[in-house]
């Protein structure tokens, strides 16, 4: 796709921050967990689904979405160096107005800790007509806590002119962590308007989940 304008500053300015922060965080928690066999893992399967009610939205313009899954520091995710990040294809609205994406979603994790379950971290993007990218809506949505089948609903949502992210002299960095919900006690200071919502479906497979209280003896 063609370079972002302005709205790219808002987006995931986290992902190099995260390849620096991981491997140590990665280090520390398979530290803690070497020698026992009652770590609670987690694999979460599924998709990416579709995304619905994206207002003005022509018929000529396209969606995607950039996520990212970020966890506390007892998580040891079971990934590349720069963790769970990713982006769909981009999508056009089919006859019902709805953006089909059916990406695939593959997120494994080991924990000694229930601090800081996984959430899940979205952007939406807009194409036009003519190749600029706009982000048009930011969201955030836990992972299931429970074993089985999940159909989730991520509603998304703006920052209306006139802020605190406006009135603020924010970095960049701090501006993107607080719009894509990583910061949500600054986040709840923000005029906000709904946009679109995503739908997720993932299945969950845990074990020990016994040990730390999740699921009954």
């Amino acid at each position: 796709r063609s370079a972002r304008s302005g709205p790219e500053a808002l987006g995931f300015g986290g992902e190099e921050r995260a390849r620096e922060e991981r491997p140590e965080q990665a280090v520390r928690a398979s530290e803690r967990l070497t020698g026992t066999d009652q770590e609670l893992e987690l694999h979460f399967i599924g998709e990416l689904e579709l995304g619905l009610r994206f207002p003005s939205i022509a018929f000529n313009e396209g969606l995607f979405v950039e996520y990212e899954v970020r966890a506390g520091s007892e998580w040891l995710p079971i990934a590349r160096k720069e963790g769970y990040v990713g982006q769909t294809q981009t999508a056009y609205a089919d006859p019902e107005g709805s953006h089909v994406f059916n990406h695939p979603l593959d997120f494994h994790f080991i924990s000694a800790s229930l601090e800081g379950w996984p959430r899940l971290h979205v952007q939406v993007f807009k194409l036009d007509w003519a190749g600029c990218v706009e982000v048009i809506s930011y969201g955030t949505l836990s992972l299931p806590t429970l074993p089985g089948h999940s159909e989730l609903t991520c509603r998304t949502w703006m920052p209306q002119g006139g802020s605190v992210l406006g009135d603020q002299g924010w970095s960049l960095a701090s501006r993107a962590e607080v719009l894509d919900g990583w910061r949500p006690e600054e986040r709840a200071q923000m005029l906000t308007k709904g946009s679109g919502i995503l739908s997720v479906h993932l299945d969950t497979i845990m074990r020990n989940g016994e040990a730390h209280g999740i699921l009954p003896q």
